[in-house]
């Protein structure tokens, strides 16, 4: 039987099950016969009967018919107004309806907490990069499983290798389910120290530094010549996003993997080479401690923003902006952005991660899978609204495509691009940043390969991405849980990450005394009451090496 034919039968149930009888219930029954009649007709292929061929209008495959949906998007930087050019041109082709909804960065994820909470959440979801959130609304039910889907998209199956495929579907399987269409990554951007390397040569700095040690002597010296240097600049946020990028600043030097949620496909849980490959949570260990007693003295000495636990991504922009900012941890890529919007400033990538002298052993990248876990997600209302369905899957497939690809990141030629040279080029002084903000366009599932020969991120990132990968490179495994182990993992680890913050942050700023054995058993003991023992045996389970 048909979904449609589904979706009848139930309303029909419904409707004799609230229906106040005034008349006979005969002429309901009768209703009921007549609607599974009609669907019984639709499923017989043998029928003779023309009206039982799906009209244009009821076929779900069929773009006759406009749908409406929901759409909440979380992009880079928000656009100006909505409707825009993407929303418009994106709704005409595919004869969608959308009630758009954007949401900036820096709302964090409190919007979409509520909206699932509520029960009022989207029917769509572009760009969703919280992955652990993902898999706790798949396990609460909240999301269509869309991999059951994957068969509709054939475009987007090409951009994959088999293998890239089979850990796509290790990576982003809830009990089995697949949930999130992925975003894929063509190109690398290390993240690592960017800096104001006129402000580092007027300070004598000749040379990034190599070691902790270095380091701290470079932000001193950065601090006499410039004293409106605010030391070093953490991008902040809501929530615990301040201390959280703090820390990732100093992950790769202290082997420790950085927490971006899940969406790199580390959680922190791992088999760590550095205590004989046993399963640890690195934020426990003592690697953690030791970045932390490093990072107390530097903000002692006034060389970490004293506002890094409650600045916002605002003030960050802003910093970097009027010369407070020298010096953060950030994506190779935006040097190119910073230098386009002021020209009087000269910023540059560190080549390396800073080696730190006492603990002894050279810094790693944390590789994660070829894709991101992030990417677009289904309400799984949508399981009965095939015509809604079908239209989002369209559109996806087709965003696969060279043609689409090219859409989604630039826009429409004429308007936000033109063609020189037989590539695409934006037009005029618009760039990513003022495409996005002014028309609403980004780059979707994929970059698109014409556009990136002519992006100076491209060519940044092309750059860079040789030196990092040459490093010593440590492979994220993937966690494979069923919906119970998934939910009680997500629930405890929301707690234990807090722990994990708020006593990071009181150790930074000198409120506790990490080097204190006894407020490090105290804290190792914390983690534990709000679950880390039992969330260390879940995973545990979920990785074992095969």
């Amino acid at each position: 039987m048909s979904n449609e034919c589904q979706i009848k039968q139930r309303e029909a149930n419904v409707s004799m099950s609230k229906r106040k009888w005034a008349t006979s219930g005969a002429f309901t029954a009768l209703s009921i016969a007549v609607v599974l009649s009609a669907c019984s007709s639709q499923a017989n292929p043998t029928s003779n009967d023309s009206s039982s061929a799906p009209s244009a209008s009821n076929d779900p495959n069929s773009m006759d018919k406009t749908v409406s949906l929901t759409v909440v998007s979380q992009t880079k930087y928000a656009p100006n107004a909505v409707p825009n050019e993407y929303t418009k041109q994106t709704e005409k082709k595919f004869n969608m309806k959308w009630d758009y909804q954007a949401i900036p960065l820096s709302a964090g994820m409190d919007k979409y907490n509520v909206m699932f909470v509520s029960g009022d959440y989207p029917d769509f979801i572009p760009n969703m990069n919280q992955w652990n959130a993902v898999r706790k609304w798949a396990a609460a039910g909240y999301l269509l499983p869309i991999g059951d889907y994957f068969d509709k998209m054939p475009n987007y199956r090409k951009l994959y290798t088999d293998d890239q495929w089979n850990m796509l579907k290790d990576f982003t399987s809830v009990n089995g389910k697949i949930y999130m269409v992925p975003f894929i990554t063509t190109t690398f951007d290390p993240m690592t120290f960017i800096y104001r390397k006129d402000a580092f040569d007027k300070a004598g700095i000749t040379s990034f530094p190599k070691t902790t040690d270095e380091l701290a002597a470079a932000l001193k010296k950065l601090k006499e010549t410039n004293p409106s240097f605010i030391g070093l600049a953490v991008r902040g946020g809501s929530g615990n996003t301040g201390i959280r990028n703090l820390l990732i600043s100093f992950d790769n030097t202290f082997r420790i993997p950085p927490d971006f949620n899940g969406s790199n496909g580390w959680y922190g849980f791992w088999h760590d080479p550095d205590y004989n490959n046993q399963m640890v949570f690195a934020p426990a260990t003592d690697k953690q401690r030791a970045m932390l007693s490093y990072l107390s003295k530097l903000y002692k000495d006034g060389l970490i923003q004293k506002d890094f636990a409650t600045a916002t991504e605002d003030q960050f922009n802003q910093n970097r902006k009027n010369g407070k900012d020298l010096i953060d941890f950030q994506y190779v890529s935006h040097v190119v952005s910073l230098e386009t919007a002021d020209k009087t400033q000269d910023w540059d990538y560190a080549k390396a991660f800073v080696k730190d002298t006492a603990f002894g052993k050279n810094p790693v990248m944390f590789k994660g899978p070829d894709f991101a876990l992030f990417g677009s997600i289904f309400s799984n209302k949508l399981a009965d609204q095939p015509d809604k369905l079908n239209r989002l899957l369209k559109y996806i497939d087709w965003s696969s495509t060279p043609e689409g690809e090219l859409f989604n990141q630039m826009g429409v030629e004429g308007v936000t691009y033109e063609v020189k040279d037989g590539l695409p080029v934006y037009k005029g002084d618009l760039d990513r940043k003022k495409v996005l903000e002014q028309f609403g366009f980004d780059y979707y599932i994929t970059k698109n390969d014409d556009a990136q020969k002519t992006d100076p991120v491209f060519k940044i990132d092309q750059e860079a991405a040789p030196i990092f990968k040459s490093m010593e490179t440590l492979y994220a495994q993937a966690a494979i849980m069923n919906d119970e182990d998934a939910s009680t993992a997500n629930t405890i680890m929301t707690g234990v990450w807090n722990e994990v913050y708020q006593f990071a942050t009181k150790a930074i700023m000198g409120l506790v005394n990490v080097n204190d054995d006894q407020v490090w058993k105290d804290h190792l003991a914390n983690l534990n009451k709000v679950g880390l023992d039992k969330a260390q045996a879940i995973y545990d389970k979920a990785m074992k090496t095969k």
